[in-house]
Protein backbone atom coordinates (compact mmCIF):
# COMPACT_ATOMS: atom_id res chain seq x y z
CA UNK A 1 0.00 0.00 0.00
CA UNK A 2 1.35 3.02 -0.88
CA UNK A 3 -1.31 5.65 -0.93
CA UNK A 4 -4.01 6.51 1.79
CA UNK A 5 -6.93 8.69 0.60
CA UNK A 6 -8.96 10.22 3.30
CA UNK A 7 -12.08 12.14 2.33
CA UNK A 8 -13.02 14.86 4.21
CA UNK A 9 -16.38 17.49 4.07
CA UNK A 10 -14.67 19.27 7.03
CA UNK A 11 -17.25 17.76 9.40
CA UNK A 12 -16.57 16.70 13.28
CA UNK A 13 -16.96 12.92 11.84
CA UNK A 14 -14.75 12.84 8.96
CA UNK A 15 -12.29 14.88 10.92
CA UNK A 16 -11.73 12.03 13.29
CA UNK A 17 -11.49 9.84 10.41
CA UNK A 18 -8.65 12.45 8.82
CA UNK A 19 -7.14 11.51 12.36
CA UNK A 20 -6.98 8.14 12.44
CA UNK A 21 -5.93 7.69 8.49
CA UNK A 22 -2.92 10.59 9.58
CA UNK A 23 -1.88 8.07 12.25
CA UNK A 24 -2.62 4.97 9.68
CA UNK A 25 -0.12 6.72 7.29
CA UNK A 26 2.47 7.00 9.73
CA UNK A 27 2.38 3.83 10.86
CA UNK A 28 2.31 2.12 6.99
CA UNK A 29 4.83 4.85 5.47
CA UNK A 30 2.29 5.74 2.89
CA UNK A 31 1.38 9.07 1.76
CA UNK A 32 -1.63 10.81 2.75
CA UNK A 33 -3.93 12.53 0.37
CA UNK A 34 -6.85 14.38 1.94
CA UNK A 35 -9.75 14.79 -0.80
CA UNK A 36 -12.86 17.03 -0.54
CA UNK A 37 -15.62 17.25 -3.22
CA UNK A 38 -17.02 20.59 -3.95
CA UNK A 39 -20.29 21.48 -5.36
CA UNK A 40 -23.04 23.36 -5.73
CA UNK A 41 -25.83 23.98 -2.82
CA UNK A 42 -29.28 22.54 -4.08
CA UNK A 43 -32.11 24.23 -1.56
CA UNK A 44 -34.79 21.94 -3.53
CA UNK A 45 -35.35 19.56 -6.47
CA UNK A 46 -35.86 22.76 -8.77
CA UNK A 47 -33.84 25.71 -7.21
CA UNK A 48 -30.07 26.07 -7.04
CA UNK A 49 -28.32 28.66 -4.67
CA UNK A 50 -26.70 31.14 -7.27
CA UNK A 51 -25.93 33.44 -4.47
CA UNK A 52 -22.83 32.13 -4.04
CA UNK A 53 -20.47 31.13 -7.05
CA UNK A 54 -19.13 28.09 -7.15
CA UNK A 55 -15.50 29.63 -7.48
CA UNK A 56 -15.83 31.05 -4.22
CA UNK A 57 -17.26 28.09 -2.54
CA UNK A 58 -14.53 26.10 -4.06
CA UNK A 59 -12.23 29.06 -2.94
CA UNK A 60 -13.49 28.37 0.73
CA UNK A 61 -12.75 24.73 0.94
CA UNK A 62 -9.33 24.67 -0.21
CA UNK A 63 -8.82 27.63 2.11
CA UNK A 64 -10.68 25.08 4.60
CA UNK A 65 -8.76 22.24 3.32
CA UNK A 66 -5.04 24.19 3.45
CA UNK A 67 -6.14 24.54 7.69
CA UNK A 68 -6.58 20.81 8.02
CA UNK A 69 -3.42 19.99 6.36
CA UNK A 70 -1.50 22.32 8.31
CA UNK A 71 -3.22 21.28 11.54
CA UNK A 72 -2.53 17.48 11.00
CA UNK A 73 0.82 17.89 9.84
CA UNK A 74 1.38 20.01 13.51
CA UNK A 75 -0.01 16.88 15.30
CA UNK A 76 1.73 14.30 13.73
CA UNK A 77 5.02 15.65 12.76
CA UNK A 78 6.73 15.96 9.57
CA UNK A 79 7.10 12.36 8.99
CA UNK A 80 3.86 12.46 7.51
CA UNK A 81 3.63 12.90 3.74
CA UNK A 82 0.38 15.14 3.48
CA UNK A 83 -1.45 16.79 0.69
CA UNK A 84 -4.95 18.24 0.70
CA UNK A 85 -6.71 18.04 -2.73
CA UNK A 86 -10.18 20.11 -3.41
CA UNK A 87 -12.04 19.35 -6.72
CA UNK A 88 -15.31 19.72 -7.98
CA UNK A 89 -17.91 16.75 -8.56
CA UNK A 90 -19.49 14.08 -7.05
CA UNK A 91 -17.33 12.63 -4.29
CA UNK A 92 -17.73 8.62 -5.52
CA UNK A 93 -16.28 9.43 -8.99
CA UNK A 94 -13.65 11.88 -7.97
CA UNK A 95 -12.72 8.42 -5.85
CA UNK A 96 -12.87 6.23 -9.12
CA UNK A 97 -10.78 8.79 -10.92
CA UNK A 98 -8.31 8.80 -8.85
CA UNK A 99 -7.96 5.27 -7.82
CA UNK A 100 -8.52 3.44 -11.17
CA UNK A 101 -6.66 0.67 -11.33
CA UNK A 102 -4.50 1.40 -8.60
CA UNK A 103 -3.70 -2.03 -5.93
CA UNK A 104 -1.91 0.09 -3.58
CA UNK A 105 -4.46 2.34 -2.26
CA UNK A 106 -7.10 2.30 0.68
CA UNK A 107 -9.55 4.97 0.97
CA UNK A 108 -10.56 6.13 4.86
CA UNK A 109 -14.35 7.61 5.09
CA UNK A 110 -15.42 8.80 8.83
CA UNK A 111 -19.05 7.92 9.48
CA UNK A 112 -22.12 9.55 11.02
CA UNK A 113 -24.71 8.76 13.19
CA UNK A 114 -27.67 8.99 11.93
CA UNK A 115 -31.49 7.42 12.72
CA UNK A 116 -32.43 4.35 12.05
CA UNK A 117 -34.56 5.34 9.34
CA UNK A 118 -32.23 6.90 7.33
CA UNK A 119 -29.94 3.85 8.28
CA UNK A 120 -32.15 1.40 6.26
CA UNK A 121 -33.66 3.37 3.32
CA UNK A 122 -30.35 6.18 2.95
CA UNK A 123 -27.07 4.53 4.62
CA UNK A 124 -24.63 6.85 4.53
CA UNK A 125 -22.24 7.42 1.59
CA UNK A 126 -19.53 5.60 3.41
CA UNK A 127 -21.44 2.14 3.24
CA UNK A 128 -22.63 2.51 -0.23
CA UNK A 129 -18.88 3.39 -1.87
CA UNK A 130 -17.66 0.25 -0.23
CA UNK A 131 -17.94 -2.89 -2.16
CA UNK A 132 -17.83 -0.08 -5.14
CA UNK A 133 -15.00 1.14 -5.39
CA UNK A 134 -11.95 -0.34 -6.57
CA UNK A 135 -10.19 -0.91 -3.61
CA UNK A 136 -10.28 -1.68 0.46
CA UNK A 137 -12.80 1.28 2.13
CA UNK A 138 -11.74 1.59 5.80
CA UNK A 139 -15.07 3.17 8.08
CA UNK A 140 -13.87 4.42 10.85
CA UNK A 141 -16.88 5.27 13.57
CA UNK A 142 -16.52 8.99 15.25
CA UNK A 143 -15.12 7.52 18.78
CA UNK A 144 -13.12 5.50 17.41
CA UNK A 145 -9.02 6.20 18.24
CA UNK A 146 -6.09 5.00 16.23
CA UNK A 147 -4.74 2.03 17.72
CA UNK A 148 -2.21 -0.86 16.00
CA UNK A 149 -4.17 -3.68 14.99
CA UNK A 150 -3.07 -6.52 17.56
CA UNK A 151 -6.73 -8.35 17.41
CA UNK A 152 -8.30 -8.19 13.92
CA UNK A 153 -11.82 -9.53 13.76
CA UNK A 154 -12.47 -11.01 10.09
CA UNK A 155 -16.55 -11.65 9.64
CA UNK A 156 -16.89 -14.73 7.56
CA UNK A 157 -19.50 -16.38 5.46
CA UNK A 158 -19.77 -19.49 3.54
CA UNK A 159 -19.35 -18.56 0.46
CA UNK A 160 -15.43 -18.11 -2.02
CA UNK A 161 -13.67 -15.13 -0.53
CA UNK A 162 -11.16 -13.38 -3.03
CA UNK A 163 -7.55 -12.86 -1.87
CA UNK A 164 -7.44 -10.43 -4.57
CA UNK A 165 -7.10 -6.25 -3.85
CA UNK A 166 -8.25 -5.90 -0.37
CA UNK A 167 -6.69 -9.28 0.65
CA UNK A 168 -3.56 -8.08 -0.34
CA UNK A 169 -3.13 -4.46 1.62
CA UNK A 170 -4.71 -6.88 4.73
CA UNK A 171 -2.02 -8.87 4.26
CA UNK A 172 0.70 -5.83 4.26
CA UNK A 173 -1.09 -4.53 7.40
CA UNK A 174 -1.03 -8.00 9.53
CA UNK A 175 2.55 -8.32 8.38
CA UNK A 176 3.17 -4.99 9.56
CA UNK A 177 1.23 -5.38 13.04
CA UNK A 178 1.15 -8.81 13.54
CA UNK A 179 -2.21 -9.41 15.21
CA UNK A 180 -4.03 -12.26 16.07
CA UNK A 181 -6.61 -12.58 14.10
CA UNK A 182 -9.84 -14.03 14.96
CA UNK A 183 -12.00 -15.34 12.28
CA UNK A 184 -15.76 -15.26 13.40
CA UNK A 185 -19.12 -16.89 11.69
CA UNK A 186 -22.08 -16.28 13.17
CA UNK A 187 -24.03 -19.50 12.82
CA UNK A 188 -27.66 -19.40 11.27
CA UNK A 189 -28.33 -22.53 13.93
CA UNK A 190 -26.68 -23.96 16.79
CA UNK A 191 -27.43 -27.56 14.56
CA UNK A 192 -25.57 -25.99 12.10
CA UNK A 193 -22.19 -27.57 10.96
CA UNK A 194 -19.10 -25.76 12.22
CA UNK A 195 -17.61 -25.53 8.54
CA UNK A 196 -14.16 -23.01 8.12
CA UNK A 197 -13.67 -24.09 4.77
CA UNK A 198 -14.41 -20.96 3.10
CA UNK A 199 -12.14 -19.24 5.30
CA UNK A 200 -8.88 -21.37 4.63
CA UNK A 201 -7.57 -19.88 1.48
CA UNK A 202 -7.30 -16.95 3.48
CA UNK A 203 -6.32 -18.04 6.70
CA UNK A 204 -3.18 -19.39 4.52
CA UNK A 205 -2.72 -16.39 3.21
CA UNK A 206 -2.56 -14.23 5.62
CA UNK A 207 -0.65 -16.03 8.09
CA UNK A 208 0.33 -15.67 11.80
CA UNK A 209 -1.36 -16.52 14.98
CA UNK A 210 -5.24 -16.98 14.28
CA UNK A 211 -8.45 -18.56 15.94
CA UNK A 212 -11.77 -19.69 14.56
CA UNK A 213 -14.88 -18.80 16.40
CA UNK A 214 -18.93 -19.78 15.45
CA UNK A 215 -21.51 -17.51 17.61
CA UNK A 216 -24.63 -18.79 17.59
CA UNK A 217 -27.08 -16.38 16.10
CA UNK A 218 -30.54 -15.18 17.91
CA UNK A 219 -33.06 -14.65 14.90
CA UNK A 220 -33.13 -10.81 13.42
CA UNK A 221 -29.95 -10.24 15.73
CA UNK A 222 -27.13 -11.45 13.61
CA UNK A 223 -25.55 -7.87 13.84
CA UNK A 224 -25.94 -7.34 17.84
CA UNK A 225 -24.42 -11.18 18.43
CA UNK A 226 -21.53 -9.83 16.38
CA UNK A 227 -21.09 -6.61 18.52
CA UNK A 228 -21.68 -8.25 21.63
CA UNK A 229 -18.41 -10.24 20.78
CA UNK A 230 -15.78 -7.21 19.65
CA UNK A 231 -16.86 -5.54 22.72
CA UNK A 232 -15.92 -8.48 24.57
CA UNK A 233 -13.02 -9.10 22.69
CA UNK A 234 -11.82 -5.35 22.12
CA UNK A 235 -10.97 -6.19 18.69
CA UNK A 236 -8.66 -2.89 16.89
CA UNK A 237 -10.42 -3.58 13.57
CA UNK A 238 -13.40 -5.72 11.66
CA UNK A 239 -12.98 -6.94 8.28
CA UNK A 240 -15.55 -7.49 6.47
CA UNK A 241 -16.29 -8.63 2.57
CA UNK A 242 -19.09 -6.95 1.05
CA UNK A 243 -21.04 -9.38 -1.32
CA UNK A 244 -23.06 -8.24 -4.30
CA UNK A 245 -26.41 -8.61 -3.90
CA UNK A 246 -29.66 -8.19 -6.39
CA UNK A 247 -31.93 -4.97 -6.38
CA UNK A 248 -34.63 -6.50 -4.75
CA UNK A 249 -32.40 -8.16 -1.90
CA UNK A 250 -31.64 -4.85 -1.13
CA UNK A 251 -35.25 -3.56 -0.99
CA UNK A 252 -36.19 -5.73 1.84
CA UNK A 253 -33.14 -6.90 3.80
CA UNK A 254 -30.29 -4.81 5.18
CA UNK A 255 -26.81 -5.77 4.36
CA UNK A 256 -24.60 -6.95 7.38
CA UNK A 257 -21.98 -4.59 6.00
CA UNK A 258 -23.77 -2.04 6.16
CA UNK A 259 -25.30 -2.36 9.93
CA UNK A 260 -21.90 -3.24 11.00
CA UNK A 261 -20.66 0.02 9.48
CA UNK A 262 -23.18 2.07 11.92
CA UNK A 263 -22.89 0.17 14.89
CA UNK A 264 -19.20 -1.41 14.91
CA UNK A 265 -17.06 -0.36 17.80
CA UNK A 266 -14.06 -0.42 15.88
CA UNK A 267 -13.32 0.70 12.43
CA UNK A 268 -14.54 -1.69 9.78
CA UNK A 269 -12.49 -2.70 6.80
CA UNK A 270 -14.35 -3.26 3.85
CA UNK A 271 -13.71 -5.68 1.38
CA UNK A 272 -15.32 -6.38 -2.23
CA UNK A 273 -15.62 -9.43 -3.66
CA UNK A 274 -15.43 -8.14 -6.83
CA UNK A 275 -11.60 -7.17 -6.68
Amino acid sequence: MKTIIATTDFSKESRAAVNYAARLALSTKCELILLHATYIPIVSDSFIDVSITLDEIEQNDRQKMDELVKHVRSKQGPALRIKGIVEVGLLGELLQERIGKNRDVMVVMGMKHVDKFSEVVFGSLATNLAGELNCPVLIVPPDARFRPWKKVAFAFDQKEIPTDTGMVILKELTDLYLPKVHYVHVMDSPYAPKDASSIEKVEKYVGGISQKHFLNDVPGETIEVMQDWLRRFKCNAVVMVARKHSVLWRMFHESHTKQMAFHSPAPVLVISEKH
